[in-house]
């Protein structure tokens, strides 16, 4: 067995890719997550100090591991509160990988705790502890709308002359699988909240629970739970109130770590608020350590190494930024010759926008709404920049996860399948919907003297967990996943019928498919392959000028869901009447297609997503979830030779007709259960 490439580092060794190297300077010790090192960054034009995390040789063997931690990287990233660690980005040396991020002594909190040195803080220290954890913890839920997932003192730094830093890595995604290969363990299941221990996602009240815990152990000097606990604790036991805390807040603290999630404060700054009521702000998109009161800055007078730890960070708004801008300036510099000059145009705009905003405005608050925006418009960019930094810095991790779901060439198209098509005067007619409280758009747009494209239906922006959410599903519907949409599309109102479809065929003089003597019309269109209907997406596109195309697994889900959690729309039970499949009480059962809409619509007026025709989407097939995008993007990852199909049919048995369901064929493969619907992308995906 070869010796580990981690027994090798040393100091003034030069690691990482032929574009962006790093000399190791000084051993930081042991993390739970791996080695840390301090080092020099010498892809910048000044000597700048970083610090490196090599991650553990148990966990570079596992690709799903590396995989699930760049798609990590890239969520952190987003958040650039000052109290959020930096990370600049994952990098491999000679088979092992190490990520970087800003410079930081090495100083956990789990350390003070296991050293006794949180002890021995005032009680103001430990309230300037914990508001610079909570506001950054609040930044990350807001600037990402995901959740931590591993909140816990490992995480949390503390550096001379800086303060506070919360890594936002979630690290339960990435290692819990493998924690008990892991020495020393990770934290992470000790502070976790009790739904933690389900399988199931956890959410943003999970974080607070966490953070609840880290308040408690900081003023009771002990932990709530041992690392051997398990979920029964967290509803049994019951916790002293700590001395240092007030009637009032040990109420809310109380609250926060109750075992019911419906019953813990909304968000972090609530949270905050309750236990610090006259100290807490509502926090700024770009929010610094001014707002925190600077009496709370110095960590620990009594120990020497921790009496600089929390320093106030008084600095205007500008020299905040000028950090960050200053690496993404020089980010920018070493891709300038690999990315296109209007990506580079576009985020010069944004950021002189963002900038003029703060240097010449001496009350930024007028501003927040277009400050949030801007801030968001950049971070969509900086995302899209660095997949391709990372595919550039670190070519050995491949770059699975698709950032754009637009026009995917992933699959050669057969030969003559396809012939461009010219864009004709285009109408759009807005559809009323019965629901009066619905404010999304239903429309259908007209093309040409007599073209038409299906009735299309905005969906609403939001999260949702997708997959087996009931346990009755196959293992290609695991593991369940949060998804989270922060883009507007539509969905079709009903699948693609004949007549949709025959006009297209006709255009571009290809056969009609068979109707199998069941007729045409308002009938869903059947016998198309997946080329076929990505065929007709496109030529919908290029007729009309709209974004047609096919919908993603994620889209198609979260528009049969309708904002349920059920095995189908109307609950967990079949229900006679309700869609059309081998068993579902309607006269076309285990027979045929039945014309579109005969059926009640969903609660977001989406028809059929359950029976009828099973429907091609855009992703490549996976036996599971592992690697799966979490933005609402497909999957152009695994055998895209074969396709997934959704929703069952009318020759199928109820169980195959769930939300959850799904199947795959070949992309030449034709059926008469196989039809489609389209998505239509109202703004840019991110």
């Amino acid at each position: 067995m070869t010796d580990s490439v981690l027994d090798t580092l040393k100091s003034n060794l030069v690691v990482g890719p032929e574009r962006h190297r790093f000399k190791l300077l000084s051993p930081l010790g042991q993390h739970p997550y791996g080695l840390l090192w301090k080092a020099e960054d010498l892809a910048t034009s000044t000597a700048t100090e970083v610090t490196l995390l090599f991650i553990p040789d148990v966990l570079n063997r596992q690709q799903s591991c590396i995989e699930s931690l760049r798609k990590q990287v890239i969520i952190a990233r987003k958040c650039k509160h000052p109290n959020a660690l930096d990370c600049y980005g994952l990098f491999s040396h000679k088979g092992a990988v190490f990520l970087a991020f800003e410079s930081v002594d090495g100083l956990t909190l789990e350390k003070m705790f296991t050293q006794n040195q949180a002890q021995k803080l005032k009680p103001e220290q430990k309230q300037g502890l914990t508001i610079q954890i909570g506001k950054a913890l609040d930044a990350f839920h807001r600037e990402t709308r995901k959740n931590h997932t591993s909140l816990s003192p490992e995480l949390i730094f503390i550096s001379q002359g800086k303060g506070v830093r919360v890594m936002m890595i979630g690290w339960r995604e990435v290692v819990d699988e493998y924690i008990d290969l892991l020495e020393p363990q990770p934290t992470y299941r000790q502070y976790q909240a009790p739904e933690g221990f389900d399988p199931l996602p956890t959410t943003q009240k999970s974080d607070i629970y966490a953070l609840a815990t880290i308040i408690y152990h900081l003023h009771a000097g002990k932990p709530a739970f041992l690392p051997s606990d398990d979920e029964k604790s967290r509803f049994q036991r019951e916790l002293k109130a700590p001395s240092s805390l007030e009637k009032h807040q040990w109420k809310s603290l109380q609250d926060a770590l109750h075992p019911d999630q419906d019953s813990r404060p909304k968000t972090v700054i609530e949270l905050l608020k309750q236990l610090y009521s006259t100290e807490v702000a509502e926090p700024e998109p770009s929010a610094d350590s001014n707002s925190i009161n600077t009496e709370t800055a110095q960590l620990n007078e009594t120990d020497t190494q921790a009496n600089n730890s929390l320093e106030t960070i008084n600095k205007s708004l500008p020299s905040f930024l000028a950090k960050p801008l200053g690496y993404l300036v020089t980010w920018l510099e070493r891709l300038s010759s690999l990315i296109k000059s209007g990506i580079i145009f576009v985020l010069g705009i944004l950021l002189g926008l963002l900038i003029g905003l703060i240097l010449f405005t001496t009350d930024v608050t007028p501003y927040t709404e277009q400050i949030q925006h801007l801030e968001n418009e950049l971070g969509d960019r900086q995302e899209t920049l660095e997949a391709l930094r990372l595919e550039l810095d670190a070519p050995a991790i491949e770059a699975e996860e698709q950032l754009s779901i637009e026009e995917p060439e992933d699959t050669a198209p057969a030969e003559n399948s396809h012939q461009p098509a010219s864009a004709q005067a285009t109408t759009r007619e807005s559809i009323a919907t019965t629901d009066q409280s619905n404010e999304r758009m239903r429309f259908q747009d007209f093309f040409g003297d007599d073209g038409f494209a299906p009735v299309m239906q905005e969906l609403p922006l939001g999260d949702f967990l997708m997959g087996d959410l009931n346990r009755t599903g196959d293992d290609n519907e695991r593991p369940v996943r949060a998804i989270t949409f922060d883009y507007r599309f539509a969905i079709g109102v009903q699948e693609v019928t004949f007549d949709e479809y025959d006009q297209f065929a006709r255009a571009t003089d290809r056969p009609l498919p068979d109707d199998e003597g069941w007729g045409r019309g308002d009938r869903p269109v059947i016998n198309v392959s997946w080329e076929d209907a990505r065929d007709y997406a496109r030529w919908l596109r290029e007729v009309t000028g709209e974004r047609y195309r096919l919908p993603t697994e994620a889209e198609w889900e979260y528009a049969a869901r309708a904002g349920t959690g059920s095995s189908w729309w109307w609950g967990n039970e079949v229900e006679l009447g309700m869609a059309v499949c081998d068993g579902c009480g309607t006269e076309w059962d285990g027979r045929q297609t039945a014309p579109v809409g005969q059926y009640s619509a969903n609660e977001w007026g989406i028809h059929d997503m359950h029976g009828n025709v099973e429907e091609w989407v855009q992703d490549c097939y996976a036996d599971d979830y592992t690697s799966a995008p979490e933005d609402g993007s497909a999957m152009l990852a695994g055998n895209c030779q074969q396709r997934v199909l959704r929703g069952g049919s009318w020759f199928d048995i109820p169980r195959v007709i769930r939300s959850s369901s799904r199947y795959r064929q070949p992309i030449d493969f034709t059926q008469n259960t196989i039809g489609f619907r389209v998505a239509m992308d109202i703004s840019s995906h991110p």
